[in-house]
């Protein structure tokens, strides 16, 4: 996640570029929200909606006569136990551009339904015997031509908020990978029940509920102490990096703009300062004063 203004999701891949290493790292994003309706309309329940959009992206990605084959592509990271696959949005563009033009524009209502469907087509082409997907999140990373969506820490604007942007620059900072508690369970051992409680901040990406308080619990309800059972609860990696504008691309006289990134998951410690990385996410505002974040 971009502090400035964003959140994400991806993959990572590395190649060569003369003498240089480039990483290119793919994200996406889940963010709750209502369903824009025309009033000329009959209402359509979101949750209709959502699976309408995940049937669609599943036909997609079980099309075998798309020049990419990605029933294969599945099959690959089910047997490299990875969780996330590269979908080149050019492919979707030619498949179904309204769907392609929902991701750029409005990702938080279309990037949910594409996890979906990866997730139920990686329970399809998975052997049980020799692949287990059970309790494993599956995610979608991009790729492609993002047209005017192509953007550097200097021409991040407004108008780009709460939509799907690439991101070009240089690493310059990277902070520790430290776990960042999801859901916490705590025992009480008067009553002998369990308790838990889950935790949102402004950089989650999966909701755009408010932030949650921090402090884990110390008491039930009655003032019966409770017990954290650290063993059961939920945790995310987390990490910080920061991003700078390439110098050569900065104008003459300037220095170059940097923001932040947030990285979660399996994003994490995947780069290094002084790398040269293409991100792909959702620009988002998460407050914080002139900050921003791209995750």
């Amino acid at each position: 996640m971009f502090v400035g203004n964003k959140s994400t999701v991806g993959q990572v891949k590395t190649f060569q570029l003369g003498s240089e290493t480039r990483l290119l790292i793919s994200y996406t994003v889940f963010l709750t929200t209502t369903i824009a309706m025309s009033l000329l309309d009959e209402p359509v329940p979101q949750d209709d909606q959502m699976r309408d959009r995940a049937r669609q992206f599943e036909e997609f990605l079980g099309d075998e006569a798309l020049a990419a084959n990605y029933r294969d592509d599945i099959a690959r990271i089910l047997r490299t136990e990875e969780t996330r696959l590269i979908v080149n949005i050019d492919d979707l563009r030619d498949y179904r551009r309204e769907l392609a033009d929902g991701l750029l524009k409005q990702p938080v209502e279309f990037l949910p339904a594409f996890d979906e469907a990866l997730q139920t087509l990686a329970k399809v082409v998975h052997d049980p015997d020799k692949h287990e997907v059970e309790g494993k999140n599956y995610r979608i990373g991009l790729s492609g031509s993002f047209g005017d969506h192509h953007v550097s820490p200097r021409t991040l604007k407004a108008e780009h908020l709460g939509k799907m942007i690439s991101l070009e620059g240089i690493i310059t900072r990277c902070s520790l990978v430290r776990p960042k508690m999801l859901k916490s369970v705590h025992y009480c051992p008067e009553t002998k029940l369990f308790h838990t409680r889950e935790y949102r901040d402004a950089t989650t990406s999966t909701s755009n509920l408010p932030p949650t308080s921090s402090v884990t619990p110390q008491t039930d309800d009655e003032g019966n102490p409770l017990q954290t059972e650290f063993g059961f609860c939920t945790f995310r990696d987390h990490q910080r990096i920061s991003i700078q504008e390439m110098p050569e691309r900065a104008p003459a006289g300037q220095l170059p703009r940097s923001t932040d990134i947030i990285l979660d998951d399996d994003l994490v410690d995947k780069c290094k300062p002084g790398d040269r990385i293409q991100l792909v996410g959702v620009y988002r505002s998460v407050g914080g004063g002139a900050g921003g974040a791209f995750k």
